[in-house]
């Protein structure tokens, strides 16, 4: 179902990704060995890969929350039970690892046990190609982020059965996670092939909307539709959010728009006071560094360091919030405009 608010896992379930299907069928058949899949929040990435993974032997890993060893082991024991259909012929027989049923066990510690570079290996001595998805790889966090970077390293370089696909929505941050340009990065000079998640333009949007409303056998009008499309500005996982919402019963736009808002709310809640200030500034029409300066001298009464500014500025850029001034994203413009500092 499209207005299924968890991320689809079949082919079939996607609408209008087969060129990006197709790119990744192509790339990771010829064996490249490291791919990065971008795009901002709610586009579809992680949609796109859990299906992709559907034609291949592969293990789909969600680094959130990964702080620990612990943690990480625990999401590729999930990511193995998820696909055990196609990897229990793969996993069977390696070390470490023992096959409960529809669950899988690691032992990464002690006697018997086996590390993410020793997995790596037996995947590779297999005959099949295996690809390992770690999704929102931005958040991995120091000392597992080395682990993770050193491990894929070493498979780019020695084991040519193993294709790595790293996706994230702070785009510029799993860039620098990545490090290529970083000569202190384990990835350092190594090649990435980049795949980015487009939103949908206007007639696909409406297509969607149209087709999802079909699936429940509901009817709407196209008006109504087309005001979705204006507000929601073909970012998929708002236009599911639409559509599930007036599924639901609630047809006022206004307060499914204000919905949506609340949660971006609650996701820019992690940024600094300056951080929203400057989100404001941008929100409220400043289109250029000075005028942001501007704005928020104004409101805080003191002077801004330049640096401390384009600081800000790189790093809301870094987290796909922003770009040349302007929100790439038309919920999180308008939940700018209402944060509380």
């Amino acid at each position: 179902m499209l207005f299924d608010l968890r991320p689809k896992t079949s082919r079939k379930e996607l609408f209008n990704r087969e060129e990006e299907l197709k790119t990744l069928d192509k790339v990771v058949d010829r064996g490249d060995p490291l791919i990065l899949v971008l795009g901002i929040r709610r586009v579809g990435k992680t949609s796109l890969l859990k299906s992709f993974l559907e034609k291949w032997h592969g293990i789909y890993i969600d680094m959130r929350g990964v702080l620990r060893e612990s943690d990480l082991y625990r999401r590729i024991s999930d990511g193995l039970a998820n696909n055990i259909g196609k990897m229990k012929s793969i996993v069977k027989g390696i070390r470490g690892i023992k096959i409960l049923g529809v669950e899988v066990e690691i032992k990464w510690k002690g006697k018997d046990s086996i590390s993410l570079i020793g997995l790596l290996e037996e995947l590779n001595r297999r005959s099949e190609r295996v690809v390992i998805v770690f999704d929102e790889a931005q958040l991995i966090q120091p000392p597992i982020s080395m682990k993770i970077k050193s491990a894929i390293a070493y498979a780019y370089d020695s084991l040519e059965n193993i294709t790595v696909i790293l996706s994230g929505s702070e785009i510029g941050l799993l860039r620098k996670f990545v490090g290529i340009e970083n000569p202190e990065s384990p990835l350092y000079g190594r090649y990435a092939f980049e795949l980015l998640v487009e939103r949908f333009p206007k007639d696909l949007s409406l297509k969607f909307l149209q087709q999802g409303f079909k699936e429940l056998n509901i009817s709407v009008s196209r008006e109504a539709i087309e005001e979705a499309v204006e507000l929601f500005d073909g970012i998929v996982g708002w236009l599911v959010f639409y559509g599930k919402s007036y599924a639901d019963g609630i047809k006022d736009i206004n307060k499914i728009f204000n919905m949506a808002t609340q949660l971006a709310i609650n996701e820019l809640g992690k940024l600094s006071r300056r951080e929203k200030l400057v989100l404001k500034a941008i929100a409220e029409g400043a289109k250029s560094w000075s005028s942001i300066r501007k704005y928020v001298e104004e409101r805080e009464g003191v002077t801004i360091p330049k640096s401390s500014l384009s600081r800000i500025i790189r790093k809301l850029e870094k987290l796909s919030i922003i770009e040349n001034y302007r929100f790439l994203d038309p919920i999180y413009r308008e939940a700018a405009k209402r944060i509380r500092n």
